[in-house]
């Protein structure tokens, strides 16, 4: 019966550190795609600062609307960054003083959270690379 205990014990101890695996999993693609953010701002940066090179380069365009809508896609990809900072500064992995139960609900919590900054990370990078993409940036 004691070691029936200890082995429930233990499968509960894996469990909330299964389901933190699994946050941390979520957070490391978000971490990967990080990158990628990074880029796309600077792109648009670089772009927002040289217009006249970028009007040079595409006479068709309307500078002011493409201001307009580099500054957009720019202020997006940063409001997916927040996201993802704002998260990692109130995720919290050390559950000491929590049961196993407390510790899978408040990980699960955090798994959704951080899936939807992926989303939302994945989604403005999409968005941010069609926009780049009609300047073959």
């Amino acid at each position: 019966m004691l070691l029936m205990l200890a082995l429930a014990s233990c499968k509960q101890q894996s469990d909330h550190k299964a389901t933190r695996d699994e946050v941390i999993k979520v957070h490391d693609v978000v971490m990967a795609d990080h990158g990628k953010v990074v880029d796309q701002q600077l792109k648009l940066e670089e772009m927002l600062k040289n217009m006249s090179a970028l009007k040079a380069q595409h006479a068709e365009i309307d500078t002011i609307k493409e201001k307009d809508s580099i500054t957009t896609v720019r202020d997006r990809l940063n409001v997916a960054e927040e996201a993802m900072n704002t998260w990692m500064h109130e995720f919290e992995p050390d559950v000491t003083g929590k049961s196993n139960e407390e510790a899978i609900t408040y990980f699960e919590a955090e798994k959704r959270k951080i899936q939807q900054v992926d989303t939302l990370f994945k989604s403005e990078l999409k968005r941010a690379a069609a926009y780049l993409s009609k300047f073959k940036k």
